[in-house]
Formats: structure tokens, C-alpha cells, sequence
């Protein structure tokens, strides 16, 4: 489990670890050493009553490959991403006409978030 993220959740959803314990019946050093990396598995039972308090699937806070992701605090899912790509040009093909049509590429995909 992302300790780490469990805290950013919890934090962002103003909730205190006191508060996320009265929630999910979890004594709150339990969901400190959750939080600090200490426990690292906790039970089902245990990551479905967070996940329901958080209102997240128990994968958002168990997939490794999802760390970059963040929720907002409304409660909503927001996802945070970066995109990275390159673009192979020879000579003969680097000309102001493909740089402008790289441009409004990249303009779109810009504003279209």
C-alpha cells in the first residue's frame, strides 16, 4: 500500500487522522504507520474501509503504477499526467510549415484539458 498517497488523500479531503479513524473504525496509529511506510500490508478489510471513506477503488491505493496520479480535493477524480514524445525529423522534412503543424499540435493537445 502507498502510505504516502493515503495521507495526500486523506489531507486533501481535510480530514485528520482522528477523523479517518472514527470513519473506518481504524485505530489512528494504525493509519500512522500506514502513512509513514511501516505497514505496508494491511488487510483487505482494512484497505476497503479506507477506500470507501476515501471514496477510491482499493486499487488507486495499492497499484504502484498509478503513484503519479493525484486526486483533487472536491472529491472528484482529476488525473495529473505528463506526456512525453519526441518527433524524428530528417533535413528534408524540417521546414516551417511542420514546425507550425507540431505547434498547433501541441497548442491542442494544451488546451483540450
Amino acid at each position: 500500500m502507498n502510505g504516502h498517497r493515503l495521507k495526500i488523500m486523506r489531507t486533501e479531503k481535510e480530514l485528520s487522522l482522528s477523523k479517518l479513524s472514527k470513519l473506518t473504525g481504524i485505530s489512528k496509529s494504525y493509519l500512522s504507520l500506514i502513512e509513514r511506510g511501516i505497514q505496508r500490508n494491511p488487510s483487505l478489510v482494512i484497505l476497503e474501509k479506507i477506500a470507501k471513506s476515501l471514496e477510491v477503488d482499493i486499487d488507486y491505493l495499492v497499484n504502484k503504477e498509478k503513484s503519479e496520479k493525484e486526486i483533487c480535493s472536491s472529491g472528484k477524480h482529476q488525473v495529473k499526467s505528463t506526456l512525453k514524445f519526441e518527433i524524428e525529423l530528417t533535413p528534408d522534412q524540417l521546414n516551417l510549415q511542420k514546425i507550425k503543424q507540431i505547434k498547433e499540435l501541441i497548442n491542442s493537445l494544451v488546451t483540450d484539458g
